[in-house]
């Protein structure tokens, strides 16, 4: 018997299997880590293949040294899914393979262990040991009968030895249980009465899973009720003794989502995202693997729960770019969802309120299944949204960061006793700091990019590398006092909101505000029960989060991102405009107000109105014109070095290379690309940044070319080559 094995090394030369002889009696298991001889290494490697020596005799082969771990840490589905990720994402696969372990686990076969409480229970009270200590013990087991050994050791003082001496002597036995926190079921709520639109849907995903197992993207408006969706097919699976996997695009989301299902579901539910503690995440894990949990929920990477009886993988909030890893492996959640069902057999339904253009092209085109749920739930109306021409103010003399309307909105919402949410997709007090006298803007030393004013801490900070400098007084590059600051981040929209408010109670949530663990479940708390007046926000507030009191939300500056320099800046600015807009008025009438610079704007326009469709038309539209996705594929090649004459040089020799193996592989017609150029980014942590851009109607011959372009490309020890299939950020 011969084992194929992944060695544990990410060498794009080690990219492949290796074969070694099974010595005679061994039992070895696809998914066990064991221990190869490796030149003059001795590695540890994954087994994910094994096959008859008829082809290559077992005594040509060296024999596997150890089996580390008795137990397989990988699935059949997930080693498959690893092969799957590895050549679709132009990676190796054992980056692949190790981000599938929680944090604190690796391929050297580091096994978690489940949690252990342990009992005292008296075999014999009528043998009387010798030592005081002893005795109490057993007369303490006498009175209470079986008991926690933490309790026993507290109350009869003695220690750990003096219990191990009585159990080596058969007076009392150590009873040993496995805790699962949370794996017990407890008592459920009610289910809610569905409309007569939601179990229409229902009905027709349950169809499709038992006949075509079409992914479903269930495009429903935002409070149309598609989370008990969820909760309905979940409960399915459950009745089928499958497990489901629930996935949210934040982890700030996570906490609300455990409390829907746990609340209907009971127990059984699992938690796994990287804000929990590497023992939490390695004991989540087991219990999955081990059968405890049949509901995962968790952000990204929870797409890789050892799950063994997979039934159902919900994407929630499927559009959001999240669900892109920015480091290797660069994978899609959203792809391996689709190939992992496929595999498994498993149903995968994709929600949103505003779809990702590439999933809602697929679902008109029959690729998947469009379920809508176009109206909220009970008839609520949707919030009334209002755009509001920043620059109308700035002329009649509002230089304020909140326009008239929204100032007067926020002192009635608070006078009434609602809740108010004002987001802004920037973090800091100011955008950028910049001498009026000659232009100068204040960069960070190791970034191309400007650096933001934060209040409090009193410096300037990167929000690339945090790097942090000291506040100016003078211009760096003519002398000038005229230092100013310029544009607006959540810190200065807070100070704004307490100067117009002074008794409102405001908290802020962004990456700065929730860096300590626990601080977003805090003011999420904080705000459930009223004792959050207004809220401030990045993004991480705009989706899922449903507040019964909040009744107004402010869209300060709707141009931030609507203005960026990417392909992609009109579908995200409809989606956050939209989703913002979809925390107001959940449970009662609810307002929206858009401040913008650009009040005729079509993307703008149609986000007021949540009118997907008209946005749709106009974006697949220009898609189709700029052969960019869903039209085309894309893969991204990012040069960095710590020179730019390094990153040039290897940034030129690739181009030859992929104009080369483009020839060889006679896709002249099939494909362009573009580069090397600078990325938009062009310095990030003193690293020069080039990008070279592919685009071609089959993803297939990109890789290829890719792959044949790289394999013998060999690259200066300063010098790091980043590959990108499908980026979010094309330009």
């Amino acid at each position: 018997m011969l084992a194929g094995v992944i060695i544990n090394k990410k060498a794009a030369a080690l990219n492949r299997l290796f074969y070694y002889a099974v010595p005679e009696g061994w039992q070895v298991l696809p998914g066990q880590i064991v221990r190869v001889e490796f030149g003059r290494q001795k590695l540890e490697a994954v087994v994910v293949q094994l096959t008859a020596d008829d082809a290559c005799p077992v005594d040509k082969l060296k024999p596997l040294l150890s089996i580390i771990n008795e137990k397989p840490l990988f699935g059949e589905d997930l080693l498959c899914l690893s092969e799957f990720a590895a050549n679709y994402y132009l990676c190796s696969r054992a980056s692949v393979l190790q981000a599938m372990l929680p944090s604190g686990m690796t391929l050297t076969g580091k096994m978690p262990r489940a949690q252990i409480k342990r009992r005292v229970r008296l075999n014999d009270a009528k043998i009387i040991p010798r030592g005081m200590k002893q005795r109490r013990v057993v007369a303490i087991l006498h009175e209470q009968g079986e008991m926690p050994l933490t309790d026993l050791l507290r109350q009869s003082e003695a220690h750990l030895a003096t219990l191990r001496t009585l159990e080596k002597q058969g007076i009392i036995s150590i009873i040993e249980e496995e805790i699962w926190e949370g794996a017990e079921l407890s008592s459920l709520s009610e289910r809610r009465e569905l409309s007569s639109r939601q179990q229409k849907v229902l009905d027709e995903i349950r169809q499709n899973f038992q006949t075509e197992r079409k992914p479903v993207l269930l495009h429903g408006a935002t409070g149309s009720g598609k989370t008990e969706i969820y909760l309905r097919l979940a409960e399915d699976c459950r009745a089928q003794g499958k497990q489901t996997i629930i996935l949210v695009p934040e982890i700030a989301l996570t906490p609300q989502t455990v409390h829907i299902f746990r609340e209907r579901l009971g127990g059984g539910v699992a938690v796994l995202h990287s804000g929990l503690s590497a023992a939490e995440r390695r004991a989540a894990w087991l219990g999955i693997a081990s059968g405890h949990y049949d509901l995962i929920i968790g952000a990204r990477s929870a797409i890789f729960a050892p799950a063994p009886n997979l039934g159902l993988i919900v994407i929630d909030e499927e559009h959001e770019a999240t669900y892109k890893q920015d480091n290797v492996p660069r994978f899609h959640t959203r792809t391996l969802a689709e190939e992992r069902c496929r595999l498994t057999g498993a149903g995968l339904v994709l929600g949103s309120a505003t779809p990702d253009v590439t999933s809602y092209y697929k679902a008109r085109h029959g690729e998947y299944l469009l379920c809508e749920l176009p109206e909220r739930i009970f008839g609520r109306p949707a919030a009334k949204v209002l755009l509001v021409d920043m620059s109308r103010e700035f002329r009649e003399g509002n230089n304020s960061v909140f326009s008239r309307m929204l100032q007067k909105k926020l002192v009635e919402n608070w006078q009434a006793g609602k809740q108010s949410l004002l987001f802004l997709n920037r973090r800091g007090y100011e955008s950028f700091v910049s001498c009026r006298s000659c232009g100068y803007v204040v960069q960070c030393p190791h970034c191309s990019v400007a650096m933001s004013y934060h209040i409090g801490e009193e410096v300037l900070k990167c929000h690339y590398c945090g790097q942090t400098l000291p506040l100016p007084h003078v211009c760096p590059e003519c002398g000038s006092f005229a230092i100013r600051y310029f544009g607006a981040g959540t810190q200065k929209i807070v100070e704004a909101a307490a100067q117009l408010i002074p008794q409102a109670r405001i908290a802020r949530l962004d990456r700065d505000s929730t860096a300590q663990r626990g601080s977003f479940e805090r003011v999420y708390q904080a705000m459930l029960s009223g004792d959050i007046d207004i809220l401030v926000g990045t993004q991480m507030i705009a989706k899922g989060l449903d507040f019964p009191n909040l009744t107004l939300v402010g869209v300060v500056a709707a141009d931030l991102t609507l203005n960026l320099p990417d392909l992609r800046s009109g579908e995200r600015a409809f989606q956050l405009t939209t989703q913002v807009a979809g925390r107001a008025g959940r449970h009662q009438a609810g307002e929206v107000i858009v401040q913008t610079y650009q009040p005729q704007s079509e993307i703008l326009k149609a986000a007021a109105g949540e009118d997907y469709q008209t946005f749709y038309r106009r974006e697949i539209l220009q898609r189709q014109l700029a052969e960019y996705p869903p039209f085309a594929a894309l893969i991204r090649i990012v040069i960095s070095a710590g020179t730019l004459q390094a990153s040039l040089e290897i940034g030129q020799k690739l181009a030859w290379l992929l104009q080369q193996a483009v020839e060889d592989i006679k896709a002249g017609d099939k494909m362009r690309y573009f580069g090397p150029k600078p990325c938009p980014r062009a310095k990030i942590k003193d690293r020069f940044r080039l990008q070279i851009m592919l685009k071609g109607k089959d993803l297939n011959v990109l890789r290829e070319a890719v792959r044949r372009a790289t394999v013998d490309l060999r690259l200066p020890h300063d010098v790091k080559l980043a590959v990108d299939v499908e980026p979010l950020n094309i330009i």
